[in-house]
């Protein structure tokens, strides 16, 4: 039976903070990012933030690093949903976890859980800034999205917990995020403080049950995201506007550590966005943020002028030595509670991933994830013989970086026909002609776009949104539209799209799934995005 994660500060634990010296405590309690860092220049920092580095560059940067720390660190990644978002010599994609919620079947993302619990501890790392409990209901959040297991908090957490409780079972620490709950708006954290705008009694049945589940659960971390919680909180006394949780006492100490009684490490969200560090000095919100009741800052940009602001801090007051020490023996106390004090330092370890059956696991995902999201005309399945003309339109935000999966799609439509057209961003007008004048016999249309930090809004947009104008899909082609990532487009363009799949950010077996439902070969789930 799961139950509530209790750490306890051991007397290894106190006596080990106990020994280090001011500086080594503030690098204690932070874990940076390779990418802010000068990699000859490394420190004896608490964790390290390796996600999207190779096994090759892992081993060697953390033989160079551990000599370093006093005490070992963290290594630490965004492993949200599966084996997937780990290295690519996996060789494998898999869904997000919104791809966990609609398949519904706890078992399948408790197994894909355990994997990548194993394979991430094999890799080298023993912290997931993962999964996201946030709540899909706002479609359009840039935030949340696909990274949601949906809109219900039990349905939520109870996905979530399948997949967390994988990781820790084979020593990875999993964290639920992003309290007290992003995903009911369209500001984004990277460039505001977002606000929770829920009056108590609905956030106690949204948000907050979805992460008093994960506690009773057993979780070890939480992070608390830029995101206020006026209903609760008090304004700032100097801004006048209600400080996010990750500096807010009343949101951190008095919400979640005492009411709902929370006793693991409080990881920042990464401490350069705005809604951090655009409400108050950088340097100063750090210092708040541990003084507030938070044990680990996330991103912090180490360089001497850090450790010079941070003295000023001390100095003035802002942060005090004795805080620094709780935070330090906190985190010692959970890395000894993982065993991390006494493993000896070791390389990866190699895993049998044939004896795993990973495709086979990311299709049984695929097969009950992907499916349609509309259609009001009854168009599916579709015919796609060797000589039927498919135009593959792909209308796209931040096309570049999905190119690689909107080609496969493109191979598997060519698999099919030896007809297949690839237009990218063409425009309205050369889409009117082309429907107008029956150049093709079928579009299907890949839309919409992902999460993208920092882009303020989920949905399609800039000019590429463009291509949506002059009623191309009205002149009598048939047209099926698929979501690859978010399936909230049919939300945005109600009358003019009437038939839609959804693969939810799966892979190549999500797309094989796909073509198949498409032209009858599979069934395809009914969704309700």
């Amino acid at each position: 039976m799961n139950a509530r994660f209790r750490l306890r500060v051991s007397d290894r634990a106190r006596a080990l903070a106990d020994s280090l010296s001011p500086r080594q405590l503030l690098l204690q309690v932070c874990v940076p990012a390779l990418v802010h860092l000068d990699p000859e220049k490394l420190d004896g920092y608490g964790g390290i933030f390796l996600h999207g580095t190779t096994q090759a560059e892992r081993d060697v940067l953390l033989a160079r690093l551990r000599p370093l720390c006093p005490v070992p660190p963290f290594v630490v990644a965004d492993i949200e949903s599966g084996p997937g978002d780990l290295p690519p010599e996996l060789g494998l994609d898999f869904g997000t976890l919104m791809s966990h919620g609609v398949a519904n079947d706890p078992a399948l993302t408790a197994t894909l859980g355990d994997i990548t619990g194993r394979l991430s501890a094999a890799r080298g790392f023993n912290w997931s800034l993962a999964p996201c409990v946030d709540l899909a209901v706002e479609p359009d959040s840039p935030m949340v999205g696909t990274r949601s297991a949906g809109r219900d908090p039990e349905h939520v957490a109870r996905t979530a917990w399948a997949f967390a409780s994988g990781l820790q079972r084979h020593g990875v620490l999993a964290t639920a995020k992003h309290f007290p709950g992003d995903g009911f708006g369209t500001l984004d954290q990277h460039l505001t403080t977002v606000v929770n705008p829920l009056p108590m009694d609905a956030w106690r049945a949204g948000p907050g049950l979805a992460f008093q589940r994960m506690i009773d659960a057993g979780i070890r971390a939480i992070m608390p995201g830029h995101i206020s919680l006026p209903a609760y909180d008090e304004p700032d006394p100097v801004l006048g506007l209600h400080p996010p949780a990750t500096l807010s006492r009343r949101l951190m100490t008095d919400l979640l550590k005492g009411e709902m009684g929370f006793e693991g490490l409080i990881v920042s969200d990464a401490v350069n966005m705005t809604g951090f560090c655009g409400f108050m000095n950088y340097y100063d919100a750090c210092a708040r943020f541990l003084e507030c009741g938070g044990d680990v800052v996330l991103f912090a940009k180490i360089d001497e002028r850090f450790h010079a602001e941070m003295q000023r801090c001390l100095r003035e007051g802002k942060l005090t030595e004795a805080t620094l020490r709780d935070r330090a023996a906190r985190i010692i106390a959970m890395k000894e509670s993982m065993g991390l004090l006494d493993a000896p330092a070791a390389a990866s370890a190699p895993v049998d991933l044939s004896a795993l059956d990973l495709p086979a696991l990311a299709a049984a995902l695929a097969a009950k994830s992907v499916g349609v999201l509309r259609d009001r005309a009854g168009l599916l399945p579709v015919r796609i013989a060797r000589d039927t003309r498919v135009l593959h339109l792909v209308v796209y935000n931040g096309y570049e970086r999905h190119k690689p999966l909107l080609d496969q799609f493109t191979a598997l439509l060519r698999e099919r026909s030896e007809h297949v057209t690839e237009w990218v961003d063409p425009g309205c007008d050369r889409l009117f002609h082309a429907a107008r004048d029956r150049e093709f016999d079928l579009i299907v249309c890949s839309i919409g776009g992902a999460i993208e930090y920092g882009a303020n809004v989920l949905r399609l947009h800039g000019p590429v949104a463009r291509n949506m104008m002059y009623g191309w899909m009205r002149l009598g082609v048939p047209t099926v539209f698929v979501a690859h990532h978010h399936p909230y487009c049919c939300y945005e363009y109600d009358a003019a799209i009437d038939c839609a799949l959804a693969s939810f950010g799966g892979g190549r077996p999500a797309l094989r799934r796909l073509v198949a439902g498409l032209v009858g070969e599979a069934p395809l789930a009914r969704l309700s995005p």
